[in-house]
């Protein structure tokens, strides 16, 4: 965490998302900033296929999809990167970014379920806030294990 707040606070950009790292703490600050140029893409292109597109029911529901797979193909592409820089463990790359987009599949299923049991018990955009924090976390170390776990390192 040392690492981090001192490439932080003495704004040392290079070395907070180039320099290669081993740390966990930058590594998901990282993994942060990854996941927010992907949501801008994620829902700038779902915001524009809406405006094209419209609003009915299926419609969104197609819109969501592209806004989702493009979002998830910057995330692919950016944590390659600067998070996940490491090659990943038994696949080659077309291997890679299908078992990538299995765990970010299953976390958009994961956002869809946890949101709708959290808007039963808690405001509804404080249980979409919580389950996106959840699932990112979940997203990162899914990935982390699965893919790109370090020879020797445990589960």
């Amino acid at each position: 965490m040392k690492e981090l707040y001192d490439l932080i606070i003495h704004f040392r950009l290079r070395e907070l998302f180039l320099k290669p790292t081993q740390n966990e703490f930058v590594r998901i600050f990282r993994y942060l900033f990854v996941g927010g140029t992907a949501f801008l893409f994620d829902f700038g292109v779902y915001a524009l296929a809406n405006h094209w597109l419209g609003d009915a029911d299926l419609m969104i529901a197609v819109e969501t999809a592209i806004g989702f797979l493009v979002g998830l193909t910057v995330n692919f592409l950016l944590s390659k990167r600067f998070v996940f820089t490491e090659k990943a463990r038994g696949v080659g790359a077309s291997g890679e970014f299908l078992v990538y987009g299995l765990i970010g599949l299953i976390g958009l299923f994961l956002s869809m379920g946890l949101t709708v049991l959290g808007a039963k018990v808690m405001d509804e955009l404080l249980a979409r806030a919580i389950v996106a924090i959840l699932v990112l976390f979940y997203n990162y170390f899914a990935r982390k294990l699965l893919l790109y776990r370090r020879k020797g390192e445990t589960a």
